[in-house]
């Protein structure tokens, strides 16, 4: 999960930047911006995340890209519904209310379904011993 977090700052970075962008040089809107700047992040988390975190080295497949795209749409579209919230209805400021939205995200819905649908193999590349018997150490000395 650290690996993932690092990749996630990495492409919050980037989606960050592309927000600022976004908003002060393009005059964009605060929600259309923070959907398409998390879009542009979640491209960079993928490379990440596949070759680093998740140190994925299976081909790309048409499936495991299919299944990032769709977490990242709902996850930018998560994004960019709790920046609307925050930032335009009850008025923070953007970049606090994309931390705030970020983060939210990120725990309740990206990391999940990353680990379980994109990269679940990442999980089972080292399994869990298996639990000793009790006393399996102990000899049995009878007098």
């Amino acid at each position: 999960m650290m690996r993932v977090g690092l990749s996630g700052v990495i492409a919050t970075a980037i989606d960050v930047g592309a927000l600022v962008f976004l908003v002060e040089a393009l005059s964009s809107h605060v929600t259309l911006a923070a959907f398409f700047a998390a879009t542009l992040g979640g491209i960079a988390n993928f490379l990440i995340n596949k070759y680093w975190a998740f140190d994925d080295e299976a081909p790309l497949e048409i499936r495991q890209i299919t299944l990032y795209a769709m977490v990242s749409v709902v996850t930018a579209a998560f994004v960019a519904v709790a920046v609307h919230i925050l930032a335009v209805l009850i008025g923070l400021p953007y970049l606090l209310a994309k931390a705030i939205a970020a983060a939210l995200v990120f725990l309740c819905w990206t990391y999940p379904a990353q680990s379980r649908l994109v990269f679940p193999s990442a999980g089972a590349a080292a399994p869990e011993p298996e639990p000793a018997e009790p006393y399996s150490d102990l000899e049995l000395v009878i007098e």
